[in-house]
């Protein structure tokens, strides 16, 4: 989700407030966890698991701009993996891209599925410069069996305890390709966190942490 706000202050304000925001389980479930939200000058981010989660942060994000009295346009987009952009959430793919479309089908369903975090309290949450990033680095970190999740240009990997996540986030700080980033972050189901992880203040270096 794509909103472009008139000012960079309704910017800093609209990315705040999904950051301090506490949300009730029906909309935690709807919402798949939590969602990565990014921001660069007016414009804030919102990257949702599947459909019914980017449904969901669309209508909190129309609620909070309502009552702050922001002003702005939302749009819901879709990532296009041929074309590696993202596209109006409308837009139907071509016909040549029937395999890719049914792909992003399967990926919703699975993103359904894993709408929560499981027996992991704790994950390593990698930011890669490109999606085509992710696909190599996901394939690697399975290979050593470890619970990988890639939500386009972020994978998510589970971990038991808060030190393994600390310890996994310094090793792979060295390996992930130059301009990423790296952070880890508790279950937002074990502990009192808000449901969107807001990477807007994000720094080199995994201890920064991500909503923590």
């Amino acid at each position: 989700m794509e909103v472009a706000l008139d000012r960079d202050q309704h910017a800093d304000t609209l990315s705040g407030a999904l950051h301090d925001l506490q949300l009730d389980n029906e909309a935690r479930r709807r919402l798949g966890g939590s969602v990565i939200v990014t921001r660069d000058g007016p414009f804030v981010f919102v990257y949702a698991w599947h459909e019914q989660s980017a449904e969901e942060a669309e209508r909190v994000v129309k609620d909070i701009m309502d009552h702050e009295k922001l002003i702005g346009q939302v749009r819901l987009m879709r990532w296009h993996p041929v074309a590696e952009e993202w596209k109006d959430a409308e837009e139907s793919l071509p016909d040549d891209e029937a395999a890719v479309a049914e792909e992003m089908r399967e990926n919703e369903e699975q993103g359904m599925r894993e709408a929560g975090y499981g027996e992991y309290p704790w994950e390593v949450l990698i930011e890669l410069p490109h999606v085509r990033d992710t696909f190599k680095l996901a394939e690697r970190l399975r290979g050593e069996d470890l619970p990988v999740k890639r939500r386009f240009r972020y994978l998510l990997v589970g971990a038991t305890t808060e030190e393994s996540a600390i310890e996994l986030g310094k090793r792979l700080e060295g390996e992930v390709p130059e301009g990423s980033h790296v952070g880890v972050r508790g279950n937002p189901d074990d502990m009192p966190l808000p449901a969107f992880v807001n990477l807007a203040a994000l720094k080199p270096g995994f201890l920064r942490d991500l909503g923590l």
